[in-house]
């Protein structure tokens, strides 16, 4: 097993340097950062805070570096998210693009669509909400009636959506819509 006690002490040193006084304290839930195009910091900090650990990849520390992560090791980042707790540091983004989007980018994305999103999706540039909900099928999934048609390289998308969480302050957003109408209810479904 590598030796990761240097690491925690660059880690440690760099937010002790970086780590503005301000983003040590308890976050107010109306100083929570969200990104997007038209984020607001209510303290000016937070968003210094967010462009240093952007810059460094530690936004999404275990993402490979070619899509804006840090690249770190799953210890690595343990050890990262143990120095950002001592120090008691605020997160610096939350994003449903990161929770949600991602991880179906990672595993499934082209590689043109990595490049597109996962970066902005990282330094908190762009902001998500989700799509799944809809009418007359609330929760169901199986129930969406949203439906995608191809039309050359892009799909028509059709439907309604409820429970868009975030919606108003959203840049894109990410759902659920069914690609396959002759499909079995529980099958035929896809994210666009």
């Amino acid at each position: 097993m590598q030796d990761l006690d240097p690491f925690r002490m660059q880690t440690r040193s760099w937010l002790e340097a970086n780590c503005p006084a301000s983003m040590r304290t308890p976050m107010p839930d109306d100083e929570i950062v969200w990104g997007g195009r038209r984020a607001s910091f209510k303290n000016p900090d937070a968003k210094l805070w967010l462009e240093r650990m952007a810059a460094r990849g530690w936004t999404v520390p275990t993402w490979p570096k070619e899509y804006g992560g840090g690249g770190l090791s799953p210890d690595a980042a343990r050890i990262l998210e143990e120095e950002l707790r001592r120090l008691d540091c605020r997160p610096p983004l939350q994003s449903f693009g990161i929770w949600m989007l991602a991880p179906v980018l990672l595993e499934f994305g082209t590689e043109e669509q990595k490049q597109m999103h996962l970066p902005k999706i990282a330094r908190g540039e762009i902001r998500w909400c989700q799509g799944y909900s809809e009418p007359e099928a609330g929760s169901d999934l199986a129930g969406l009636k949203t439906r995608a048609v191809p039309q050359g390289e892009h799909f028509l998308v059709n439907g309604h959506k409820v429970w868009t969480s975030y919606a108003n302050f959203a840049d894109w957003i990410f759902c659920l819509v069914r690609t396959d109408p002759m499909a079995k209810k529980h099958e035929g479904i896809s994210s666009s």
